[in-house]
């Protein structure tokens, strides 16, 4: 009897211990395109507690249901991973989101300088009284821009406006006045950063460090950076992508790790971001240890499940159409010069790699011209010959221009290519300025398919807020063209670089997993990995490219709870 008693005992402990089970399960229905070959469609995806547990057939699936599963029928819309973001910037995209937006001025074929101070001027009417105005978001037009031109609108408030690629700013007189912008900064930084007059007087255009020192000066406190973010996460979540690299921590906010890491606390956080850490690239070794060795402090405590620090963030240069691209040949327009070497020393960049490697951390490299590339993988080289550590999986970034010899190196040495595929075309403006400084290079611009020919693991970035989207579908159109539909075949640029669309999906999906050392939990709709989707009206791989390039996203889950949509 008491046996029975005992066995009656348990099993109504495993009784009550089922109907406590708080399982949570998910039924997608539609053409699931899951970017793992072994299974690469499929009709349905069953999902438990965030966790993909079967791919397959939707009468199968429907046998794993019960009366508390979520069901969603997408009828003939597509479920794809959700998509991966190799280079963002999510604290810029912050604080860019409370203040002037410069864009809808950039994008019109007809608008000239004084448009941007219209753009200002209305800015200010609707925000009066503020202590300092704040825009992004301008790039040249008819001419280069001068304090003068802003002061006729804000002569007392500091007034900072940053570009579109972020490389340069445009400041008023009382900017100047306030932040040091004087014949001093013309000696500290140079007449490549800070623009003279025939006086040699600063003319309130400023390029790189002298735009970052400013942009630390002017950062968001952290409850805005933490407002500014959720505002990033959203777009994020809009656009279909469900984790992303954060490309500077550091920048715009000093206490911006410490805003994602609350935002995770508070549960708030869902976009799964991999950051690396800002590190000056010009200071003595000493302080280059002390930076490093701050990173790795900061690996070390921000390691959680949606905010990582995954190492160090290094530019090697500028940008071409500021005139600082660093190039291995001289600028077309300036005999004997070269452009800005930020971090001149592949030894340098040995030590950074070496470091950060070592520690299970990887580099992420800002590098533009085809100097500053081939700094960065003879860097690699060295470091890998003196640490032995072959899977750094260290990254860079833009990659504008690129020596040929040079692309069988970064598949040597597992060097991660990230490139821009919304950047390809032969934009008016953009493209007239940099063929203007660099001539006939300009026509190679952008090498996608030579990476992935060379056997690298291509990955895809926006750079945004850089670029005033990171739309998935006119990446895939962009990257399979080389142009896009407002530029017409007069815009298609080294058309030989065209990849294809299962190729451009990777960059977007399996290929930046791997990049993150995420590969065996995302970037495809696997058994086993995380439930992360995105649903769109539009099959990337066979419908037109016209509908592609409209492509509607209809919905996003994280973990397997709708977080945009429907």
């Amino acid at each position: 009897m008491k046996k029975i008693f005992l066995s009656l005992l348990v099993l109504a402990t495993v009784i009550l211990a089922s109907c406590s089970k708080n399982t949570e399960t998910l039924l997608l229905l539609g053409n699931v395109i899951t970017m793992d070959p072994a299974t690469p469609t499929a009709e349905a995806v069953f999902v438990e507690d965030g966790i993909i547990k079967y791919v397959g057939t939707a009468d199968e699936a429907r046998k794993m249901c019960d009366d508390k599963t979520v069901v969603k029928d997408y009828g003939t819309a597509c479920i794809y991973p959700g998509f991966m973001e190799a280079h963002t910037h999510g604290i810029l995209a912050a604080d860019r989101f409370q203040q002037a937006d410069l864009t809808e001025t950039t994008y019109r074929d007809d608008a000239v300088m004084d448009d941007y101070v219209a753009a200002m001027k209305q800015y200010m009417d609707e925000h009066p009284g503020l202590p300092l105005y704040k825009g992004a978001g301008w790039t040249i037009k008819d001419k280069e821009p001068t304090a003068a031109m802003l002061d006729a609108i804000c002569p007392d408030v500091p007034m900072l406006l940053n570009t579109e690629d972020g490389h340069s700013m445009w400041v008023n007189t009382a900017a100047m006045k306030k932040y040091g912008i004087d014949a001093e900064a013309v000696k500290k930084y140079g007449k490549d950063c800070v623009r003279v007059d025939a006086n040699g007087n600063p003319t309130g255009y400023l390029s790189e460090n002298p735009c970052i020192e400013l942009i630390a000066k002017i950062s968001m406190t952290k409850d805005e950076c933490k407002k500014g973010l959720l505002l990033w996460q959203d777009k994020a979540f809009s656009y279909g992508f469900t984790a992303v690299a954060e490309a500077g921590l550091g920048l715009a906010c000093p206490e911006a790790a410490e805003a994602y890491q609350e935002l995770c606390d508070e549960g708030l956080w869902k976009l799964r971001t991999y950051a690396v850490v800002v590190v000056d690239e010009s200071v003595p070794d000493a302080k280059l240890d002390s930076a490093l060795n701050h990173v790795l402090e900061m690996h070390n405590k921000h390691n959680s499940e949606y905010f990582k620090v995954t190492g160090t963030k290094v530019f090697m240069d500028g940008v071409i159409e500021a005139h600082t691209g660093w190039m291995d040949e001289e600028y077309s327009d300036e005999p004997g010069y070269f452009g800005l070497k930020r971090c001149p020393e592949s030894s340098r960049v040995a030590k950074i790699v070496g470091f950060n490697n070592k520690n299970g951390m990887n580099v992420h490299f800002h590098s533009i011209g085809d100097a500053a590339t081939r700094t960065v993988v003879e860097g690699i080289a060295q470091a890998v010959a003196e640490t032995g550590v072959k899977d750094g999986r260290n990254a860079v970034a833009h990659l504008q221009v690129v020596k040929p010899e040079l692309l069988r190196k970064f598949a040597d040495y597992n060097i991660i290519p990230v490139v821009a595929p919304l950047w390809v075309g032969k934009f008016p403006i953009e493209y007239d300025i940099t063929r203007s400084y660099i001539g006939e290079r300009a026509e190679t611009q952008y090498p996608i398919k030579s990476f992935y020919d060379a056997g690298c693991k291509v990955n895809f970035h926006s750079d945004f807020p850089v670029s005033s989207s990171m739309s998935v579908p006119q990446s895939i159109y962009m990257a399979t063209t080389r142009t896009n539909p407002s530029l017409g075949a007069k815009g298609i640029h080294n058309p030989a670089e065209c990849i294809t669309r299962q190729q451009a999906l990777e960059a977007i999906t399996t290929n930046v997993a791997y990049h993150c050392h995420e590969e065996n939990r995302q970037g495809s709709i696997t058994v086993g990995k995380i439930a992360n989707f995105a649903v769109f009206d539009t099959d990337f791989l066979k419908a037109n490219l016209d509908q592609v390039w409209d492509a509607k996203i209809k919905a996003t889950y994280i973990d397997g709870k709708l977080a945009y949509g429907k």
